[in-house]
């Protein structure tokens, strides 16, 4: 399988870069634009995923709980059945549990899909889809299942569990990305419809799967930095119109010299600049003042009343609560305690500092206490008082604003204002504070107020006709010059992407060439003997806006795929391309879920479909759903080593599964189980059990007929079964198997590869052989058409599927 290429495409479009022969500028512009390098794709194979068992219950053709073993590791498996017998509804539930989706949801007739998928006959079936998986090298085992609560397909969750039933992450077993690009699915609804239009799906998991992003980005970059220079240049000749007709119709001698500068194949900016520069610089200093004033803001009166009001009122409250008392009664209240401290000590009721007798007793102490309580809560009152007017003296500050820049050092009437106002920072005392801002906020807003109409109307008086063409001739200017760097730009944009194109459809196509050649095998592979060739494989433009190109030609005459290929070679045409992509070496996934492959292809395909498979199946699970028994004909045929398992569906959605053995085996089982039952009667025996073993010999001989005719003659598949025919005896088959005719005799053929073996075929016929009176007799029997069944597969130049080699 194509593996990822280890250059990283930064590196190689950098080196392409050195060596392109482009300017300087070309090359330091396309290294600015391209894009760093990010880690893409699946990171590889860490993680392996394979499928254990797929489950479903109450869904599509599914009613009771029903699971599908699968052998582990690599094999193919062909799941087969008749239509209706629930193959597709197991495929169905691998995807659906897995992906969360189901392709045939999604497509025209999405609405009745999605009406029929519940099992109808089974409606007390809590409807669920799962399946058991191995992850990682030590093969972990997990569960993924997927459960529905409500009536639509919509309302459903998964869940994901681990070998000890604990709850894990969807995304850390399966990377939700690898998914998206390896998808190891495809059913039958894609599988005839992924290769309508132009392949836009496919085209962008390519580009992720190949790490081509990149590419498409720079690319992207690049005709952006076209489009930007594109577009800068033509506003700026917009403009330059628009100008030009505004000026022409002005009578000013600045106008005319505008114009001047304007006009000509390339505007002179070091002239307009001149235009703009020339004038009264006193005047313009003057514009500059009035429009600071004109720009003044309204001061917020609401602001400055509750400012006010709230240092009054912190004011009031700190001269009820005496603050300034505050300390003393803290002090007093200190020295309270102290002696009552001393007092509980010393338990003396003499005072120590007065040597009063016996006045310190407990009523002094109650007294004392009672004194502490209320200076303590009158130094608090009073400090709280105190915070108060600190809160609002420092708010009303807050709203006084330094004298701006632009004003100091003036000494107009106004600057005397704003520095009555900015003054008012200075003042602590909250009553005076709240006098002096008041009045100082009004005085600043009436004189702000004035200034700012007296500017307003000083400007529309002076912003004449000349003033606003001025201000769109200096807006023009930095168009014009940013225009000029665009044009210099966009020369160099264009060369680069001139160079960069070619470099990124041969990069594109290098590292895409190993799957198209992957494709083309399968094509090979698949339509041998088709006059339809399947040349190149390419990707034209970029994700979301991109498509693959197949080169296609019917007898070396190039013809559109869709308009020249049956339905076979279309599906062939779909699995060439779903195969490279899904069997990458960077997916996690090991194995791939096909539905239905088989359909419109004639047996040639088929066979070829078989050797696809197989190859698909020495490094991955490759498990095949099919109504079609041709597929496991060609893989018998072919002796391919599959695991055949078998679906059949019963009355009420009832689905079961049986594991389908070699058929020589299988048959020999049977009458093995036969012969060991001793209470089979005695005429059921003389009649069953020959019987039985004449199919076993008649089994062996098919398919030692088919393996002689395939590999000795070189036939395929349709003209084998044409050869065969339908034999009438088992002699005739024997002869079919041994000597390749079925009218020869076969007499010495069969004696020369097993003695003996003549007389067992004729005790074949009913009536002519001996009683099976004992359950030994029976065995021996058995035995002896095994051990012919054997020699009939050995003998030279075939050999037997499954059997002795």
């Amino acid at each position: 399988m194509p593996d990822q290429p280890a250059a990283s495409l930064h590196s190689l479009l950098l080196a392409r870069l050195d060596a392109s022969g482009l300017a300087p500028e070309a090359r330091e512009l396309l290294r600015e634009l391209l894009p760093d390098e990010t880690a893409r794709g699946t990171g590889g194979r860490a993680h392996p995923v394979q499928l254990r068992s797929i489950t479903a219950g109450g869904w599509r053709g599914i009613g009771p709980r029903t699971t599908l073993e699968l052998p582990p590791g690599p094999g193919l498996v062909v799941v087969s059945g008749p239509n209706g017998s629930g193959k597709s509804s197991f495929a169905e539930a691998a995807e659906t549990a897995i992906t969360g989706r189901n392709s045939r949801w999604e497509g025209r007739r999405a609405g009745d899909w999605q009406k029929g998928w519940r099992n109808l006959h089974s409606p007390d079936v809590t409807p669920e889809v799962g399946v058991e998986l191995t992850v990682g090298e030590r093969g972990e085992a997990v569960t993924v299942r997927r459960s529905w609560f409500g009536a639509k397909v919509t309302d459903a969750r998964t869940e994901v569990e681990g070998a000890d039933r604990s709850a894990r992450k969807f995304e850390e077993v399966i990377d939700p990305d690898a998914l998206d690009l390896a998808r190891p699915f495809l059913p039958y609804s894609e599988l005839g419809s992924m290769i309508n239009g132009t392949l836009g799906g496919l085209h962008d998991a390519f580009f992720k799967l190949l790490g081509l992003e990149l590419l498409a980005d720079f690319d992207g970059r690049v005709r952006d930095a076209a489009g930007e220079c594109d577009q800068t240049v033509k506003h700026a000749d917009a403009l330059t119109a628009d100008l030009l007709a505004e000026l022409a119709a002005l009578d000013d001698p600045r106008a005319l010299e505008a114009v001047a500068a304007l006009s000509g194949n390339k505007a002179d900016l070091q002239r307009v600049r001149a235009v703009l520069e020339h004038g009264d610089r006193t005047a313009e200093s003057e514009l500059a003042r009035l429009r600071q004033h004109a720009a003044l803001d309204e001061l917020d009166l609401r602001e400055v009343d509750t400012a006010v009001a709230g240092l009054r009122e912190a004011a009031a409250h700190a001269e009820e609560a005496r603050y300034g008392q505050a300390g003393e009664a803290h002090h007093l209240a200190g020295l309270l305690e102290a002696a009552l401290e001393q007092h509980r000590r010393s338990r003396a009721s003499d005072c120590p500092v007065c040597g009063a007798e016996q006045r310190l007793d407990r009523a002094w102490a109650e007294r004392a206490r009672t004194e502490v309580d209320r200076l303590r809560a009158e130094a608090a009152e009073a400090a709280a008082a105190r915070q108060k007017v600190t809160d609002a003296v420092r708010a009303a500050h807050a709203l006084v604003q330094p004298v701006p820049v632009w004003l100091r050092g003036e000494t107009s009437p106004f600057a005397s204002v704003w520095q009555e106002w900015a003054q008012c920072r200075d003042v602590t005392h909250p009553r005076e504070l709240a006098d002096r801002i008041r009045r100082a906020a009004t005085a600043l807003d009436d004189a702000c107020r004035q200034l700012r109409e007296d500017a307003v109307r000083q400007l529309a008086e002076h912003d004449g006709v000349w003033q606003p063409v001025s201000a769109r001739l200096t807006q023009w200017l930095a168009v014009a010059e940013a225009a000029e760097s665009a044009r210099e730009r966009r020369k160099h944009v264009r060369k680069g992407r001139a160079w960069l194109r070619p470099i990124i459809d041969e990069l594109r196509d290098e590292r895409l060439r190993p799957f198209a050649r992957r494709s083309q095998e399968v094509w090979q592979q698949l339509c041998e003997h088709s006059s339809v060739t399947l040349g190149s494989v390419t990707l034209a433009g970029t994700p979301g806006r991109g498509k693959v190109e197949l080169d296609v030609s019917v007898d070396e005459m190039s013809a559109p795929a869709y308009s020249v290929m049956s339905q076979g070679e279309l599906h062939s045409l779909a699995l060439s391309l779903f195969l490279p992509r899904a069997t990458h070496a960077a997916s996690p996934f090991g194995f791939l879920v096909i539905d239905d492959p088989v359909q419109s292809m004639d047996p040639e395909k088929v066979e070829g479909l078989a050797r696809v498979l197989d190859a698909c199946a020495r490094d991955r699970q490759v498990i095949v759903f099919t109504h079609d028994t041709r597929l496991q004909q060609a893989v018998a045929h072919l002796g391919i080593e599959a695991t055949v398992l078998r679906i059949t569906r019963q009355t009420d959605s009832v689905v079961s599964v049986e594991t389908l053995s070699d058929p020589v085996e299988q048959a020999l089982a049977e009458a093995r189980a036969v012969s060991l039952d001793p209470g089979l009667p005695q005429d059921v025996a003389d009649h069953v059990l020959p019987a039985m073993c004449r199919v076993v010999v008649e089994a062996a001989c098919l398919e030692t007929a088919r393996r002689r005719l395939r590999d000795a003659e070189g036939l395929g598949l349709r003209a084998v079964e044409e050869r065969i025919g339908s034999p009438d005896r088992t002699k005739s088959y024997v002869a079919l198997a041994l000597l390749g005719d079925a009218g020869r005799p076969a007499r010495e053929a069969v004696e020369r590869i097993h003695p003996g073996g003549w007389s067992l075929i004729e005790a074949f016929n009913s009536g002519s052989h001996a009683p099976l009176p004992t359950v030994d007799d029976r065995k021996a029997l058995v035995r002896r058409t095994e051990a012919l069944a054997r020699a009939i597969r050995r003998t030279p130049g075939t050999q037997g599927c499954g059997g002795e080699r």
